[in-house]
């Protein structure tokens, strides 16, 4: 009956003038109401960050028009036009890199201060470093590098059978068109210095402050399902879903990105290996020496983590829930808000597949 207290003064073990069952039913209607409204929140940033990205992708098309052409037009069919004649500049991976590094820290900037300011969500403990933060990324980055070959692998196994019966996946493409140093320094800021902190920010930062307080698991699993289905197409939403499964497992358990910022950036330095190899002149045979035992290391220590401590990343909840986990996670997906969101990507997916295989 200690959940009562408070409601009124106890007779005979229960509380005067109040009936425990309709109590009951009105915090389990608190606890629906505050969900919705923290799903609600996190759908209605998502959806202002594809929008921002959106207009100022545009922009940054208008400013390289202004700097190239030497004039300035408001008509985007001229700078389509322009553009279009001129495909080996817009194209060119330092002018896409700027271009990505500039979008995405302008849309992350300006949905931070709606966040913060409008909604009234508090980042700070998320942000806060710490020794310990940093040194339980370098223990667990072993751990989701592992998970995500692994994945990829049963992805590409996949796509391989599906491509064979005349089906094509669309896919990513993150080769780099041009290998030179100003190239190099432009990945290196956007790959692994500033997007990897942007992305911590907005798929672990604040969509685990959003849910986390209905729910850790739940948390987790949002945080990962979104992450992965931002990405746009199946084989990268597979690995990144499966990898975003422990990193959110990981902010969850430091309550912090600190640790997830620091393994989403050694996964994305292996990852660049390559094109960091072609700019100094490495040939393809040490650059694959260095590549796979890097990637062999680190798969078997990750194996280890697996098996021997993976349990540490369960998340254990602080308290119980009225609603059951089923209830938490139908709120979360049929929101009207966050549903909007998920609508609009899947047109992208959809829209990719058929382009595809059209």
């Amino acid at each position: 009956m200690d959940q009562f207290t408070g409601y009124g003064q106890f007779y005979g073990g229960m509380p005067q003038g109040n009936d425990p069952i309709m109590m009951i039913q009105e915090q389990k209607k608190q606890e629906k109401r505050g969900l919705f409204i923290a799903a609600a929140k996190l759908g209605a940033l998502l959806i202002i960050y594809e929008i921002l990205t959106t207009a100022i992708s545009y922009g940054y098309y208008y400013a390289l028009y202004f700097v190239k052409a030497g004039k300035f037009t408001l008509s985007f069919d001229e700078v389509r036009r322009f553009f279009s004649k001129n495909q080996d500049f817009v194209s060119s991976s330092f002018v896409k890199m700027l271009g990505n590094l500039s979008i995405v820290m302008l849309s992350l900037s300006i949905l931070l201060l709606v966040a913060v300011l409008i909604m009234k969500i508090d980042l700070r403990p998320m942000l806060k470093p710490s020794g310990e933060k940093a040194i339980g990324g370098v223990k667990w980055f072993t751990l989701s590098m592992s998970v995500n070959i692994a994945v990829s692998i049963v992805v590409s196994i996949l796509v391989a059978i599906l491509s064979n019966v005349g089906v094509t996946v669309p896919e990513s493409d993150f080769s780099m068109s041009d290998s030179n140093t100003a190239t190099l320094i432009m990945q290196f800021l956007y790959v692994i210095a500033i997007g990897p902190v942007c992305e911590e920010i907005l798929y672990r930062g604040i969509i685990i402050t959003l849910l986390k307080p209905y729910g850790k698991g739940l948390a987790v699993f949002f945080s990962a399902f979104i992450f992965g289905f931002m990405h746009g197409n199946i084989p990268q939403f597979a690995s990144a879903f499966a990898g975003g499964l422990v990193f959110a497992a990981i902010a969850v358990k430091y309550d912090s990105i600190v640790p997830t910022v620091i393994m989403h950036i050694m996964n994305n330095t292996i990852a660049s290996i390559k094109d960091f190899t072609d700019v100094l002149g490495v040939s393809d045979e040490i650059y694959q020496n260095i590549y796979y035992g890097v990637v062999i290391a680190c798969g078997i220590i990750g194996m280890y983590m697996l098996f021997v401590n993976f349990k540490e990343l369960k998340p254990k909840e602080e308290k119980t829930f009225l609603l059951t986990s089923g209830e938490r996670r139908r709120a979360v997906f049929f929101n009207i808000v966050l549903g909007l969101y998920f609508c609009w990507t899947l047109v992208g997916y959809i829209t990719s597949f058929i382009k595809t295989n059209s």
